[in-house]
């Protein structure tokens, strides 16, 4: 048996993850964030009601709402991470910002898919990782959840070296300190094939590739990995 029938899928990605040139020191130096030009707010979310407004959809979660934010919480026994998830209408570029703190967890992911697209497994287009060592971005589309490259792993096969050089490509970690103890502020913008995050206004990844560029993003979902991460001060905004 292969190391990548041993492992969920969620944890298999991570073992295919370059590091991208991009460096960061929230300490040193940190790049202050883009000038605005998405201005148009989509969807905005402080948390302030007492249960999830009805925008938001749940799988395999048992997240909730409590003391204003909400707390992303995978059931125990469950074989995949928490998602809780909204439907756009849908879009292109777009930037999403939030503010998060982790409370047990210790990773979380931002993903936008195209529901309908079949050539990635379940529509994924591209999406970002944070831990407190890293932040991770991934174009799905044309990387590891293509969804012929997905059925050679879950088949068991090995991907040849041409492929190892394209999903070097499609990946961009960037190494990081974050302290899981305060609240940070994430900013992701995606235009065109490029994709950038930005935490706590200092630049944390930045990654070109194709399948970014996709024209549809019909879902975006917040995936906790364990329990708990908190979110606050969720928007989406459009150009």
């Amino acid at each position: 048996m292969t190391l990548s029938n041993r492992l969920p899928a969620w944890r298999f990605v991570l073992l295919l993850v370059g590091l991208c040139t991009v460096s960061l020191a929230i300490a040193d130096e940190p790049a202050s964030e883009p000038s605005t030009v998405f201005t148009k707010t989509f969807f905005s979310d402080d948390f302030s009601a007492s249960k999830l407004v009805e925008q938001w959809g749940s799988w395999k979660s048992e997240s909730v709402v409590r003391n204003g934010v909400l707390v992303g919480i995978t059931p125990v026994d469950a074989d995949h991470p928490s998602v809780n998830s909204l439907s756009l209408p849908p879009l292109d570029d777009l930037e999403v910002s939030l503010r998060f703190q982790f409370a047990g967890s210790n990773r979380f992911s931002i993903m936008f898919r195209d529901l309908a697209y079949e050539g990635s497994h379940a529509g994924h287009i591209c999406h970002v990782a944070v831990s407190p060592t890293a932040v991770v971005l991934y174009d799905g589309k044309t990387g590891i959840f293509r969804k012929d490259l997905r059925e050679l792993r879950k088949a068991g096969k090995k991907f040849d070296d041409q492929t190892k050089q394209m999903l070097a490509t499609r990946t961009c970690k960037t190494p990081i300190e974050i302290d899981p103890n305060s609240w940070h502020t994430l900013l992701i913008r995606i235009e065109g094939d490029h994709l950038r995050v930005w935490i706590d206004g200092a630049a944390a990844g930045d990654l070109e590739a194709p399948g970014i560029a996709h024209p549809t993003k019909s879902n975006m979902n917040i995936t906790t990995v364990d329990r708990e991460v908190f979110y606050d001060d969720f928007i989406i905004r459009t150009k």
